[in-house]
């Protein structure tokens, strides 16, 4: 079994960056025109959603829980929102270079293998912007953002897992 860790600086940035955004967007709510404000309180959602990522990940990896599980059986990607175990006979490949630059698509066999899961009622509103206009699941995406490996290192480690 292979454990890829969360790398906690990386985390704490990417927080720091989204309290920032989300205080640029209510100075720019308090002071500015309504187009203005409607698309702040868009950015302050999508900051805060960010957000809320960022403290689940700062809270796995206090609790000593790696972001990636690489075992005989499945994967276990604990750097989304919603961990889910996924077995290695669902997955058809990994896809990078997608419109998330700095992440892994898992590409199912199947889109049926979907499993869907019961979610806390904060989830579903943090992440109502990922379920209406991204077409990829969230739980799919692996974050390299915040883990303790390039991509460059990852792919073909999963790759040859997969193969195997």
């Amino acid at each position: 079994m292979i454990k890829i860790h969360f790398n906690s600086g990386k985390i704490i940035i990417s927080m720091a960056l989204c309290l920032f955004a989300i205080v640029v967007t209510l100075y720019a709510w308090l002071h500015k025109d309504l187009m203005l404000k409607l698309a702040s309180t868009v950015w302050a959602l999508a900051a805060a959603s960010v957000f809320h990522l960022r403290i689940q990940q700062i809270n796995r990896y206090r609790k000593g829980i790696a972001a990636l599980t690489i075992g005989q059986d499945m994967l276990v990607n604990n750097s989304a929102l919603e961990p889910q175990p996924i077995p290695w006979a669902d997955i058809d490949c990994f896809v990078t270079g997608l419109y998330r630059t700095s992440s892994i698509f898992i590409k199912l066999k199947e889109s049926s293998l979907l499993r869907k899961q019961k979610t806390s009622r904060l989830i579903n509103l943090l992440s109502f912007i990922d379920r209406n206009l991204i077409t990829k699941p969230a739980h799919l995406w692996i974050d390299i953002d915040v883990i303790n490996i390039r991509v460059e290192e990852l792919v073909p480690l999963l790759n040859q897992k997969l193969k195997q």
